[in-house]
């Protein structure tokens, strides 16, 4: 069991990764351009915004990860 605990704290600390990864996809895809898209200030808006959501989401699964790599008696509180 101890293993499972071990590939799940990898997996969220994972997600966590992959979240920031998605959330720069992202605003590479939003980036002001030429032909449209937002002007420069509501693009700075939007990366902060969702910065926020984000970095909240990665931290509670690197938190939750963590948890994970010590086992079960860090849970218990």
């Amino acid at each position: 069991m101890k293993n499972l605990e071990k590939l799940a704290a990898l997996g969220a600390l994972g997600v966590a990764g992959g979240a920031f990864a998605a959330w720069a996809g992202f605003l590479f895809l939003m980036r002001p351009v030429q032909t449209g898209g937002f002007d420069s200030t509501g693009f700075f808006a939007l990366v902060a915004a969702s910065f926020l959501v984000v970095a909240l989401m990665a931290a509670a699964h690197v938190w939750f990860g963590m948890q994970l790599r010590r086992g079960p008696d860090s849970i218990r509180g």
